[in-house]
C-alpha cells in the first residue's frame, strides 16, 4: 500500500498509535491531507471522520488516499464511534483539526448530531485524549460564548491547540505544532511538574554592527532535546540564538545573541529548574565590538578574550543536575570518552554528551555521540531527533 512507503519515515514517535482525525466545515479542511500524511510519517495509523459540512470543502476520497483507510462519513451499524473511541476502542486519541466554532459549541454542550461530535462525546466519556485545533475568523474566536465553550472544554480535559492569529483570522496551526501536541498527549510524563532549562545553538560575537564571529552549530540537537523533555511533560525554558518558529504551551523561548546574553538569561532562569541541559555551542571568546563598520584594509588585528564558561558560572548558584556537551575534532573514540569523563568529574555533571564534530554533528541533521554517566559510557548514532530521545532515556535510567 502506498501509505506504508511513508510510515515512520520521519520518526517512530507515533509507531503503533491509532489516531482518529475529525474534520469539520472550516476552509482549513484543505490542510488535512498534509496533516494526515505527516502523522503517518511519524509512525501513526490515521482514520478520518468527516462532518457533512467538511465534505463540501474536501472530498472523502482525498482523505482516503491520504490515510489509506475508508473515511467515516456517517455512523452505521458498525457503531464506528464505539469501535474507535469507546472504552475498549482501538484508537489512542481523537484529534479534531480543523474545528469550527459550531463544533466546539456542540461538544461543549453535549450535542452530537454529526459524526465528528458523536465521536467526541464517546471519546470524552471513555476518557480518551481529545485535541482540538480551532480555525475560524478572529471575530468568532473572540466571541464571549465561543471563549466560554473553549474554557469549558479545557475544564473537561480537552487540549486546545492554539491557532495562528493573523490577517483577521484564527488560522489552522502549523502542522508541525499539531503533531508535537499529538506526540505529547501520547507520551509518558516522567518530567511532569518539573521545570528544565535547555540552551542550544551558536552565539554571535560582533566585531562591528554587520560582522561577527560564530560557529557552524545549527542548534538542532539542543532543540530536539528540549522538545523531547516537553513531550514528557516538562515545563521548558529554551534559550537560543534560534527559536523554534512556533509557540508551544509550557515552552518559554528566550532569544539571545552573544555568550554574555546567554549567560545572563541562564542565570536569570536557572534557580527553580530541576535540570539544566547545556547544549549550546557558546563562544569561548569575547571581542570588543566597534560601533561602526570596520573599514576594509589589507590586514586587521582582532583581540579575543576568554569568555566565561556558562556551566562554571551556573555551578556557583546551582547544585542540581546538569547535562554538559563537549565537542572535539580529530580524536579517537577512546580519547573522546576520556575527555568526556574528565569533564563529568571536573564540573560535577550528571551526564556528558561528546562528539567529534570533524566527522559530523555540527550543522548536520545526524550525529554520532558518546554519552557518559557515572554508571557507563554508550555510543549513539543516527538522526538528532532519535539521538535526543536516547539521551533523555539514558538520563532517566542512569541519573534520576
Amino acid at each position: 500500500m502506498h501509505v506504508e512507503r511513508i510510515r515512520g519515515k520521519k520518526s517512530e514517535r507515533l509507531k503503533g498509535k491509532k489516531i482518529v482525525l475529525g474534520v469539520t466545515g472550516s476552509i482549513a479542511a484543505v490542510e488535512t491531507v498534509k496533516l494526515a500524511r505527516e502523522l503517518i510519517r511519524r509512525g501513526a495509523e490515521v482514520f478520518a471522520v468527516m462532518s457533512k459540512s467538511a465534505r463540501k470543502i474536501i472530498h472523502p476520497y482525498a482523505l482516503e488516499f491520504a490515510t489509506g483507510n475508508k473515511v467515516i462519513t456517517e455512523i452505521t451499524g458498525e457503531v464506528e464511534h464505539v469501535k474507535f473511541l469507546g472504552k475498549d476502542g482501538i484508537a489512542d486519541l481523537f484529534l479534531i483539526a480543523p474545528s469550527t466554532a459550531n463544533t466546539i459549541g456542540k461538544i461543549a454542550n453535549g450535542i452530537d448530531d454529526t459524526p465528528v461530535t458523536t465521536f467526541a462525546t464517546t471519546a470524552l466519556g471513555a476518557k480518551k485524549p481529545v485535541l482540538i485545533a480551532p480555525a475560524m475568523h478572529e471575530a468568532m474566536i473572540d466571541n464571549d460564548l465561543v471563549i466560554r465553550n473553549i474554557e469549558k472544554l479545557k475544564g473537561m480535559g480537552v487540549e486546545i491547540i492554539e491557532p495562528k492569529l493573523e490577517e483577521g483570522k484564527a488560522k489552522f496551526p502549523e502542522i508541525e505544532k499539531i503533531c508535537l501536541h499529538v506526540e505529547r498527549a501520547l507520551y509518558p510524563k516522567e518530567f511532569a511538574g518539573k521545570k528544565v532549562l535547555v540552551t542550544a545553538g551558536p552565539t554571535f560575537e560582533h566585531l562591528d554592527p554587520i560582522r561577527f564571529i560564530s560557529n557552524k552549530s545549527s542548534g538542532l540537537m539542543g532543540k530536539e532535546i528540549a522538545l523531547e523533555l516537553w513531550r514528557r511533560g516538562a515545563e521548558v525554558v529554551f534559550i537560543s540564538s534560534k527559536n523554534l518558529g512556533i509557540s508551544l504551551p509550557n515552552f518559554k523561548q528566550i532569544e539571545v545573541r552573544s555568550v554574555l546574553d546567554m549567560l545572563k538569561a541562564v542565570l536569570n532562569e536557572i534557580k527553580d529548574c530541576s535540570l539544566f541541559v547545556s547544549a549550546a555551542a557558546a563562544s569561548d571568546f569575547l571581542v570588543e565590538m566597534e560601533k561602526k563598520k570596520i573599514k576594509t584594509t589589507k590586514e586587521i588585528t582582532i583581540t579575543l578574550r576568554e569568555a566565561p564558561k556558562v556551566i562554571k558560572e551556573v555551578r556557583k548558584i546551582y547544585s542540581r543536575d546538569i547535562i554538559g556537551f563537549k565537542a572535539e575534532t580529530g580524536v579517537s573514540d577512546e580519547e573522546l570518552e576520556r575527555i568526556a569523563r574528565e569533564r563529568l568529574e571536573a564540573d560535577a555533571l550528571s551526564m556528558v554528551v561528546a562528539n567529534d564534530v570533524l566527522e559530523r554533528g555540527m550543522g548536520t541533521e545526524d550525529t554520532k555521540v558518546v554519552v557518559v554517566t557515572e554508571k557507563r559510557s554508550e555510543w549513539f548514532e543516527g538522526m538528532k531527533s532519535e539521538v535526543a530521545r536516547k539521551i533523555v532515556e539514558r538520563y532517566l535510567q542512569d541519573c534520576v
